[in-house]
């Protein structure tokens, strides 16, 4: 059996290609997607890995330094099996004054051993010297730093003995410089490392660095010129020391790419073994190498699932296809098929070999998938090179990749097999069935269009299960609804199948005005063949329905996943504009000298307009909520600013005339009942501060609302009333003129203070999202998706009309030889196909419309921002739907045309097998 089946295939290769080529592309998208999958994966920890240098931190605290045992630590910590290397550094808390200051602030102290490969990430010196203190450059107050002078540290210590007492302890060192630290080094400093881990998996680029004071020692100079006189006069610190020792593993060992799962399991034996060592001194290890593998893994199984779903429609239209071509198939080789029965051959080992046939094809399809797949990838994820793509192809992904072909093949042959194999001998040798151009009973499509119709209605009017929610107990209804829900869930997935199914089922089969309105418009066009093509569209209503079936499935997940993109895409645009504050937004370390230092950048050439905006909190009646303060005509210039966000008359105006006004958020006002001109109540420390309401910004709340950042806008004068140390930031909003070179803009304001902290430009921050593989890699998977379902509902309903055409060669020789030309014939089949298509089309882009509706919709529900999600179709998008549709169409007319020619010119009866 599995010989003939080989033979089969290679003498008879045009009855297998329909098949072949569903799968075929219906593998390689699957594929693509497991291998972007596995190729995002690989890129993020490859990436990671190249920029992570700490695997595990374990730390504890106490106030004798004695008593964490760092140099017993580190021993042991080296002789753990599978730690390549161990550094570790001391953080403190000390008081300092500088010369020529006024007052003393806090700053923490990091000790560093003289030999630490920790200092690689430090520049500014060539090494640090004992008995000297360094300051990180993006201090607060680092200026004041001046190398060659002194800073006095001052330490608080107490007694433990009897009489217990708290004094002071003040110790000069010389300032040897100041010095800058790599980020990762900032990061270990600061005790921050989780926060760069977010950002290196990411890729957001660099981490904004908080407002920090950070000096930095020699473990030496800590012990020698700080503690030991204090521990000479039998005294201790108050503050508390913290010991943190960076371990770094055998990655090589320990890490398999593609078993995460199993580099996770071993990885963990190694933590608890430093856990072990620590529990004596009170080490706390972090598992950060562990967090890394097992953030990865979920971004990356999510993403995979979530890309499956999406591209769902893709699959099922490309197993229908199968599915049909192979019924049409089937019937062609009926005779074939009574023969085997001739030959004693049971119903059962047709059935096998048909089976057998379908796996051989989905075996060579899935090969074949796999390496497009792994050349597809490429094309659509940003940053992942087709080396990349190959090192992704790990063994699960080829084994999960070809049982996927095996399994759609199969699937796709199962059932015209077996109807194909239950007919008796006699029958099968007959050369016509009527039975066969019937399209079946019209109760399963009647329910099919109900349960369908009902999703779009809720899709339509915007609705959810969850609006229904019972408030009562009572059992009998918790289990109507929880029915309800469960139905409803499963047909958010196959609601629109379902309708397009019926729908499409019930026009061909029970509309007679459909072919008659064909005929009509063809007896104007071609004449008396019309007859023929309002005959034929009865005749064969099934195929026409599988191809219409089709492309109304196609065309509505074409518009909604097209649509989706471009709107995303208008929402992550939005939303960094909205972050960035306006064209740009350049951030300080504090607030002195803002004002002017706004002025200085307005002068630039590039630069149109720049104001001052203050961010700090304050109490109300929501809690804690965040406030801006503004200067509101320069404010309303500069800043980002929706239509629609703002409701009241002469709003700026009005804050400009009373300092006593703002605008609150519209969410907060709903909760608490405040209208235009009433009074909203704030509080710092001890004192209420009233603000009349002139304006509301942002939309009405979808669902749950939450606190917004900001709540309230208030003028720049109440500044006066809030003390330097409730200010969180301060920025400067910067308006750009249109043909600015952002590149010479950063660079200048980056030249114009030292108290600038970072420069955002809202143009680069939207193209580094764009460009942001672990944002956009999944929408432009979606996209390809798209693109592949085009190509599938092509194929298909071309290969539908061959094998139609094939299966009518005789009827068309029939017309040939009465006198019809090529064109009437051609024109016949073409009105008979479009007539359906054309109705399909607009049946699936108005689904495909209302899907992409609701999916906004309980997108801004879900959602609590200011900033909602909206529908657009730019003309690229529209083009792209335009084209899909005209593509499907050509598919149907182009092989009509071909056939309506040969059968013209060699008009000669056959039968094809």
């Amino acid at each position: 059996m599995l010989s003939y089946a080989v033979k089969r295939l290679i003498r008879g290769p045009s009855i297998f290609i329909a098949l072949f080529l569903s799968v075929l592309l219906a593998v390689t998208l699957f594929s693509g997607i497991v291998q972007g999958s596995d190729a995002v994966a690989y890129s993020m920890l490859s990436k990671a890995l190249g920029a992570v240098n700490i695997d595990i931190e374990s730390w504890a605290e106490q106030r004798n330094i004695t008593r964490l045992a760092i140099a017993r630590m580190e021993d042991a910590y080296r002789g753990v099996k599978g730690v390549t290397w161990v550094e570790h550094l001391i953080r403190w808390e000390v008081d300092v004054n500088a010369s020529g200051w006024n007052e003393t602030l806090t700053f923490k102290l990091i000790a560093i051993p003289e030999n630490s490969t920790l200092l690689q990430g430090l520049s500014g010196v060539d090494r640090l010297e004992d008995g000297k203190v360094y300051i990180e450059e993006g201090s607060l107050n680092a200026s004041s730093f001046k190398p060659g002078e002194n800073a006095t540290i001052k330490i608080l210590t107490y007694n433990p003995y009897s009489p217990p007492d708290f004094q002071s302890r003040c110790f000069t060192l010389p300032i040897g410089g100041v010095v800058e630290l790599s980020e990762e080094a900032f990061s270990l400093a600061m005790g921050r490392y989780p926060h760069y881990l977010r950002y290196v998996i990411l890729g957001e680029g660099v981490e904004r660095r908080p407002p920090h004071r950070l000096i930095i020692v020699t473990e030496e100079t800590l012990r020698k010129y700080l503690l030991q006189p204090i521990y000479d006069e039998r005294r201790r610190p108050a503050r508390v020391f913290i010991a943190a020792f960076f371990l770094r593993l055998e990655r090589e060992k320990l890490i398999n790419p593609w078993d995460i799962e199993g580099s996770r399991h071993k990885i963990r034996l190694v933590y608890e073994e430093i856990n072990t060592l620590g529990v004596k001194y009170k080490y706390l290890p972090l598992n950060y190498l562990d967090s890394l593998l097992n953030a990865i893994e979920s971004y990356t199984s999510g993403m995979k699932t979530n890309t499956l779903m999406i591209t769902l429609p893709v699959f099922f239209t490309a197993w229908y296809l199968g599915a049909t071509v192979s019924e049409i198939s089937l019937g062609v080789r009926r005779r074939e098929i009574g023969l085997l029965f001739t030959r004693g051959l049971n119903h059962r080992q047709v059935m096998f070999i048909l089976l057998l046939e379908a796996s051989l094809i989905g075996l060579i399809a899935g090969i074949l998938g796999i390496l497009l797949g792994a050349a597809l990838v490429p094309l659509v994820l940003p940053g992942v090179s087709l080396l990349d793509s190959l090192r992704s192809l790990s063994p699960p992904t080829i084994l999960l990749s070809l049982l996927f072909s095996g399994v759609l093949s199969v699937l796709a042959v199962y059932t015209p097999a077996r109807r194909a194999t239950r007919i008796s001998v006699v029958e099968a040798l007959r050369i016509y069935r009527e039975e066969e151009e019937e399209v079946g009973s019209w109760h399963e499509p009647l329910l099919a269009l109900g349960l369908g119709t009902y999703k779009i209605v809720m899709m339509l009017l915007g609705l959810s299960v969850e609006k229904f929610r019972p408030v009562i107990g009572n059992i009998l209804v918790f289990i109507l609804y929880s029915t309800w829900w469960g139905v409803d869930y499963i047909l958010s997935y196959i609601g629109p199948i379902l309708f397009f199914w019926g729908f499409i089922k019930l026009l061909v089969q029970f509309s007679p005005w459909l072919q008659s309105g064909v005929s009509f418009i063809a007896r104007w066009i071609i004449g008396d063949v019309s007859r023929y093509s309002s005959t034929s569209a009865k005749r064969y209503a099934k195929r026409l329905a599988s191809s219409a079936f089709m492309v109304a499935l196609i065309l509505g997940y074409a518009v909604s996943v097209i649509g989706s993109a471009a709107s995303t895409q208008d929402f992550i645009d939005r939303v960094t504009m909205s972050m960035v504050g306006a064209d740009a937004s350049v951030w300080l370390f504090s607030r002195k000298g803002a004002e002017e230092l706004a002025d200085r950048i307005e002068e630039l050439p590039e630069v149109r307009n720049a104001t001052v905006e203050v961010w700090f909190e304050a109490e109300s009646s929501l809690g804690k909520i965040p406030i801006r303060a503004i200067e509101p005509l320069e404010w309303s210039q500069v800043a980002y600013i929706e239509p629609g966000w703002l409701e009241g008359k002469n709003i700026f105006d009005r804050m400009n005339k009373s300092r006593d006004t703002a605008i609150l958020e519209r969410g907060a006002a709903e909760r608490l009942g405040v209208d235009l001109n009433e009074t909203f109540l704030i509080k710092l420390k001890y004192r209420v501060y009233p603000f009349q309401i002139v304006g509301f910004f942002g939309h009405r709340p979808r669902g749950n609302w939450r606190i917004q950042n900001p709540t309230l806008y208030v003028h720049r004068d109440f500044l006066k009333h809030v003390k330097e140390k409730y200010i969180r930031q301060v920025r400067i909003l910067v308006k750009l003129e249109e043909d600015a070179d952002l590149k010479a803009f950063k660079e200048a304001v980056e030249r114009l203070d030292p108290n600038v902290d970072e420069v955002d430009v809202a143009e680069e921050r939207i193209r580094e999202a764009r460009e942001n593989i672990f944002l956009m890699g999944p929408r432009r998977v979606e996209e390809i998706g798209v693109v592949f379902s085009a190509i599938v509902s092509s194929v298909g309903v071309a290969l539908i009309a061959l094998t139609m055409l094939r299966s009518r060669w005789r009827e068309l020789t029939i017309l040939a030889t009465r006198g019809f030309s090529w064109r009437q014939i051609a024109a016949s089949l073409i009105l008979e196909m479009l007539s359906v298509i054309l109705i399909s089309t607009a049946i699936g882009m108005a689904v495909g419309y209302i899907i992409l509706r609701n999916e906004t919709i309980l997108f801004n529900e879900a959602v609590a921002t200011y900033i909602l999600r909206r529908i657009i179709f730019p003309t690229a998008s529209w083009m792209g739907v335009l084209s899909i549709a005209l593509t499907i169409s050509l598919s149907s007319i182009l092989p009509i045309i071909v056939a309506a020619r040969i059968v013209s010119r060699r008009p000669v009866l056959r039968i094809e097998e």
